[in-house]
């Protein structure tokens, strides 16, 4: 494990600030479309937002894959086809802590005054890590609650990012690119 951090920490703290940046664009566009009040504007605004930072998470997995492509190669590293998915946990390390963070106050001390100031804080950690995922949590219900009041969701918008990660990282290791699908060649003219 120590030896797995050495080698990958940078590309998970990286990993982290694109997941932070990201995040506080995906909250300003969720509170421009909610202070609309335009439910399916803020609906596709986090679409966006999370795509786009699916394609971040992507590309710096690739570009790790295909780096430790070349090591495997020649036989300085063994392969680990994981190492993507691994790379993205430690990276959501402040999710999970967030989303555990809810289950506890929500189930263990649910109508607590610690308990209310504890999900205020964890709230604003949430839309300061998480916010492309607002748009979505806020809008969809199951029945009279949105996505944002259940603990468990905190723990599924993590999943995304794990399976980007894992996919590209596989993909980086097999130099073969997802994004070549939309690659777009324009016909060659003609000559008169």
């Amino acid at each position: 494990m120590k030896n797995f951090l050495h080698n990958y920490s940078y590309s998970s703290v990286k990993m982290f600030v694109n997941q932070f940046a990201i995040s506080i664009f995906g909250a300003m566009l969720s509170m421009a479309s909610t202070a609309a009040e335009n439910d399916t504007l803020a609906f596709w605004c986090s679409i966006l937002a999370i795509v786009f930072y699916l394609f971040l998470i992507y590309t710096q997995a690739w570009e790790l894959g295909a780096k430790d492509r070349i090591s495997v190669d020649v036989g300085k590293k063994e392969y680990k086809p994981l190492t993507g998915l691994w790379t993205s946990v430690i990276a959501n390390i402040p999710n999970f802590i967030i989303a555990i963070t809810f289950f506890f106050v929500l189930n263990v001390f649910p109508m607590s005054e610690v308990a209310a100031n504890i999900r205020t804080i964890a709230s604003l950690f949430n839309m300061l890590l998480e916010g492309m995922y607002l748009g979505v949590l806020t809008t969809i219900k199951i029945g009279e609650r949105t996505l944002l009041t259940f603990w468990w969701m905190y723990f599924v918008i993590t999943i995304p990012a794990m399976l980007t990660s894992w996919l590209a990282y596989y993909l980086g290791q097999k130099n073969k690119k997802f994004t070549t699908l939309f690659d777009y060649q324009a016909p060659k003219a003609k000559k008169k």
